[in-house]
């Protein structure tokens, strides 16, 4: 995992090797023109399914296989596989026949290859139907929250190893595991049998089982931090600590890729006890969101946001969002829970300006809609510079600003391809061109970050603004003269822009982003210069950021925070 810097804003630059010059050929400069396109956030809720709100849906595993889930319930799923008919601890029902009333109970066994089976069949179906999905596995008959159903532990870690091949060979569509295995609803309570060393263990175990692309959330931080190998955790669990940088060093890209869930979110300022009261002796959560501030960066952080216990602060805004999210990075959300707190969101306006999300632009933001919107990442080109002209080396140059206005950022490493086409605007031929593509391995997608909220003593401090550049040289393999348009396409990933976004294809249109045109002629010779954003242009759309004694002002916000997210009027 590269370090990254939340001051500069990210450069990729790609090499390309094999420039061929004519050399009786005309010479010219290969400047880079603005391209005029439109840049605004079209404010639409996009179709990326690896992100949001998701709906839930229960998987009763049985030793003869039972039923895959085939009718999805949407393109982001959250997947509760239970397997309590391998739990001898695990109450299944009473069974009356003849008159008894025996109650009825699983077998700790091993997981049989029927059961594996229907288990990849869901995670196929999931695929074909274009979705994705967050897994989490647990003995929880139907979820229905029963306690003290885990089997001995020794049957949980071989479940763990039975279930790591089929988890490993469906990282495509799984956004994360949540790992449950512990107590009522896999959230790792309820249940006299766990212990932090046991799900330290079992953890443990499934990351050394499964590739580095399946990321592993627990139920808490503290859960995290044994996992990690912490155990002092009051003194200890500090990312600017001694401790922390030695364990941090050891483990390496293990930091990176363990996580947690929270479905106790926002309920109170501890998320129901997520997070502790006393600092001493348990992870609180200035700690704790520090942590995923810069270690789930590209780790998936949700869950299920609740309504507020009665004598506790008030943080489940939209406007608490809108600042702590994106210090967690806060990827999904359950849409059927906390209802009555969603239900509020949708009839409360969003009262913040947040770049293209200003109140005074719409008549009626949502809370609701905005953090729909904003959940994990959320792409907008800003700014698009091209080749004016493209020569007989066939190199197009191009130089992006792509904001991150997302909470998150993308957990995977989505392909990047330009896309160029023969423009036929005006003409009268009824053609349909055909896209050609052009892969840039060396740029990361997963570096397109979102802004950065830092605390610095006791104010809180905007240090990125979410402006990413990406210089591109690449070679078109076209000849003769034309102008073509050109396109970026990251994965199958919609970008925020208005129209164009899509690559139309003989019908088929295919999520892209709208980058310019550019002229090709093979008979000229390309003189090369360096040319590089103005310092204004740099600027351009920068946030404003206020400070002001211990907060401060982001964006026009009406809302300030001290730094345990606390609001000030």
């Amino acid at each position: 995992m590269k370090k990254i810097s939340v001051i500069t804003r990210n450069v990729v630059q790609i090499a390309v090797l094999g420039i061929f010059l004519f050399a009786t050929a005309p010479l010219f400069a290969a400047g880079l023109v603005k391209q005029s396109i439109d840049t605004t956030d079209a404010m639409a809720t996009l179709d990326n399914f690896d992100r949001g709100f998701y709906t839930p849906q229960v998987l009763h595993l049985k030793p003869s296989g039972g039923m895959p889930i085939e009718k999805l319930s949407g393109k982001l799923l959250h997947l509760r596989a239970e397997i309590s008919e391998f739990s001898s601890n695990a109450m299944l029902g009473v069974d009356t026949t003849g008159g008894k009333r025996d109650t009825v109970r699983g077998v700790s066994q091993d997981l049989t290859e029927d059961a594996l089976n229907v288990l990849q069949q869901t995670f196929d179906n999931i695929r074909d139907y274009g979705g994705h999905v967050i897994v989490r596995i647990c003995y929880d008959p139907w979820y229905n929250g029963r306690s003290n159903v885990t089997p001995a532990h020794e049957w949980v870690l071989k479940h763990v190893k039975q279930l790591a091949p089929v988890l490993s060979k469906n990282t495509d569509v799984i956004v994360a595991l949540e790992m449950g295995m512990h107590g009522a609803y896999g959230e790792m309570h309820s249940d006299t049998s766990i212990t932090y060393d046991r799900v330290a263990e079992a953890v443990n175990l499934m990351l050394r089982n499964t590739p580095p692309e399946l990321k592993i959330l627990t139920r808490t931080g503290n859960y995290s931090a044994k996992v990690l190998g912490f155990d002092n955790w009051g003194v200890d669990f500090h990312i600017d600590g001694e401790t922390f940088a030695e364990i941090a060093k050891a483990k390496g890209d293990t930091m990176y890729r363990v996580g947690m869930f929270n479905d106790g979110y926002l309920g109170t300022q501890y998320d129901y006890g997520t997070w502790g009261a006393d600092c001493k002796t348990s992870i609180c959560r200035e700690e704790g969101v520090a942590w995923l501030e810069k270690y789930s960066i590209n780790t998936p952080y949700g869950g299920e946001a609740l309504t507020t216990a009665d004598g506790y602060q008030v943080i489940n805004t939209p406007e608490f969002l809108a600042y702590e999210g994106f210090r967690t990075h806060t990827s999904y959300l359950n849409i059927q829970w906390n209802n009555n707190l969603i239900n509020s969101w949708k009839k409360t306006l969003f009262k913040q300006k947040d770049f293209d999300y200003d109140p005074a632009r719409v008549d009626s933001l949502s809370g609701f809609k905005y953090i729909n919107d904003h959940l994990g990442y959320r792409f907008v080109l800003r700014e698009s510079w091209l080749s004016d002209t493209v020569g007989a080396d066939g190199i197009l140059r191009a130089k992006l600003r792509i904001q991150n206005v997302g909470f998150g950022n993308l957990t995977w490493n989505a392909p990047v391809r330009l896309a160029v086409l023969e423009d036929l605007e005006g003409s009268n031929l009824a053609m349909c061109p055909m896209p050609t593509y052009y892969e840039l391995p060396d740029v990361d997608s997963r570096n397109i970050h979102s802004r950065t909220i830092s605390i610095a003593g006791g104010d809180t401090v905007m240090t990125f603004d979410g402006n990413n550049e990406i210089e591109i040289s690449t070679k078109l393999n076209k000849r003769g003269k034309g102008r073509y348009q050109v396109y970026l396409k990251i994965g199958e990933i919609e970008f925020a822009n208005r129209v164009p976004t899509g690559i139309g294809s003989c019908g088929e249109e295919q999520p892209a982003v709208y980058l310019g045109k550019v002229y090709f002629d093979e008979s000229v010779k390309t003189s090369i210069r360096p040319h590089a954003f103005p310092a204004a242009v740099q600027k351009k759309n920068a946030p404003f950021v206020q400070r002001e004694r211990n907060s401060v002002v982001i964006r026009d916000s009406e809302k300030r925070y001290k730094a345990n997210g606390a609001t000030l009027r």
